[in-house]
């Protein structure tokens, strides 16, 4: 009697153990950081940033995106849906919507009106707040919370539009981003006026006011008061103080909404955009984005300390990660005799429409190109009595021919084949049937479309743009290193089964069993 007794009694001990769930789970998102930037700058940080979330943390270091296109919409909607753009719909960053023959943006919502510290509240004439995830097909990790419990705060906040909605979710609480005045804003969406707490940090801490002296290291130097005059407190994007202001807004929310102060699970996703702005300027080598992320190193720093005073370690959960990785600048390869170049998208669909048009005749058979996919005019070819699939595969074999196309792939293809393992599949989990175009290309590695000669870009299914850290910190999670693959979608699936909450309903990742075990 007494041995079953205490049997018992070890197992409601090991049921409640179970059932302690944490009371915040805080995101961290940063923008276009590369899985070795831990390792360059690791000298280069204090032990109380990214050096303490690795060291007491659980480091996932073969971590990748499983899909092309890798940007900024797909890369956030991924991380917290649990899918790939062929679940969730968001295909790019902008992309050619076939019904209203328009460019459409991944956030963007016509219905909704700009939510400000002005007059009445509301911005009708503004285009910045005209947004919402009305565009993402599926559910998030936020939205599974709200749905378990209502009382759950969910909040997205981030310096782009895209980093605070899609991450946050269609149930959310609220998403806060920055307007091109450097001012914090949201969308009728979400709610009417801006809360009181943030109209009060805005006057307290406006954009202006972290125009400090100068941005400079031995290498550079960049004057902040003339940026501030020439280009405006927006421009504060662009410099590595737009990750502090962020840090600032992220403390503030969590304080005034007492994230993490009750017996409820809340969710704040931080996405840090600064990063890629600096990134696309100047390219993963230059001194400007190693001294971007020495100061990004004491914003996690900042964010940590809050938890440790505020809410406990023991009652949080942290992942950091990032939503694509970046190419270096083609030019720096070029000039090291590495394999690497530039094409024109323009040149190309005009070249491509110039060589339907001698095989069907004189029309204008591409509507358009983006995202490495061109887009036909449908209703033109079913008029000629031209089978999609044919027209597709000469698309696919005209264009392959193109030195820095790697790989063509028809939409007819995609549908009707199933790819594992291997880059094909990767051009498939981001091809979504109805919104994805009709031929999509693949470059060879190094290649991008022309920006600028010194900046650089992302996009590709190769590592350097799927291969992102991965580090889970806090509330029972042991410290560790694992370099088996691991996708992004499985992040999502990872948190709610530690949450005790239901998948985003477009998940097709699995729970990582290092995290949850």
């Amino acid at each position: 009697m007494k041995n079953s007794l205490v049997i018992l009694l070890i197992l409601l001990a090991n049921f409640c153990q179970a059932q302690e769930k944490p009371k915040l789970v805080v995101a961290i998102v940063i923008d276009q950081m590369r899985y070795d930037y831990v390792y360059r700058f690791w000298n280069e940080f204090e032990d109380d940033g990214f050096k303490r979330l690795v060291n007491e943390g659980y480091f996932c270091r073969n971590t990748h995106f499983s899909y092309m296109p890798t940007y900024t919409g797909p890369g956030h909607a991924s991380i917290f849906t649990g899918t790939t753009p062929s679940i969730h719909g968001i295909i790019g960053n902008n992309w050619y919507d076939k019904e209203s023959a328009k460019s459409v943006y991944c956030a963007g919502d016509g219905t909704t009106t700009t939510v400000c510290d002005c007059q009445d509240h509301v911005d009708k004439e503004s285009s910045y707040g005209k947004m919402s995830p009305r565009r993402m097909l599926s559910t998030t990790i936020g939205d599974e919370l709200k749905l378990f419990n209502p009382d759950a705060k969910v909040y997205g906040i981030s310096l782009k539009d895209r980093g605070a909605i899609l991450p946050a979710g269609h149930a959310a609480n609220g998403a806060f981003w920055m307007d091109n005045n450097g001012d914090w804003i949201t969308s009728s969406y979400y709610m009417d006026m801006l809360p009181e707490w943030l109209t009060e940090h805005q006057k307290d801490k406006p954009a202006s006011s972290y125009f400090r002296d100068k941005w400079k290291t031995t290498s550079f130097e960049y004057p902040l008061d003339s940026m501030l005059i020439n280009k405006g407190p927006g421009s504060i994007k662009s410099t590595p103080m737009g990750n502090e202001i962020l840090t600032d807004l992220g403390l503030a929310l969590m304080k005034n909404e007492k994230l993490g102060q009750n017996s409820n699970t809340d969710f704040i996703s931080i996405s840090y955009s600064s990063t890629d702005y600096i990134g696309h300027q100047f390219g993963p080598h230059a001194p400007e984005l190693v001294d971007t992320y020495i100061k990004m190193d004491k914003e996690i720093a900042k964010i940590l300390n809050y938890i440790d005073t505020k809410i406990g370690k023991e009652n949080t959960i942290v992942f950091l990660t990032a939503d694509h990785g970046v190419v270096s600048v083609p030019n720096e390869l070029i000039d090291r005799k590495i394999p690497a170049g530039y094409f024109v998208a323009s040149r190309l669909k005009d070249e491509l429409n110039t060589y339907l048009s001698k095989i069907y005749g004189q029309e204008q058979w591409v509507l358009r190109y983006s995202n490495q996919q061109f887009f036909l005019d449908r209703a033109l070819i079913e008029s000629k009595n031209i089978e999609n699939e044919k027209i597709q595969q000469k698309c696919a074999d005209f264009l392959i021919q193109k030195k820095a196309i790697n790989n063509t792939f028809s939409a007819h293809q995609l549908h009707h084949n199933e790819y594992q393992n291997s880059l094909h599949s990767l051009i498939q989990n981001g091809f979504n049937q109805k919104r994805s175009g009709d031929v999509i290309i693949s470059l060879e590695p190094g290649w991008i479309e022309w920006s600028s000669p010194t900046g650089t870009t992302h996009g590709s299914h190769y590592s350097y743009d799927t291969h992102v850290p991965l580090i889970f910190w806090g509330n029972k999670v042991e410290s560790g290193l694992n370099d088996s693959h691991i996708n992004i979608k499985d992040i999502a699936p990872t948190i709610s089964t530690l949450l005790g909450i239901s998948f985003p309903n477009g998940c097709t990742g699995n729970p990582i069993t290092n995290i949850t075990e």
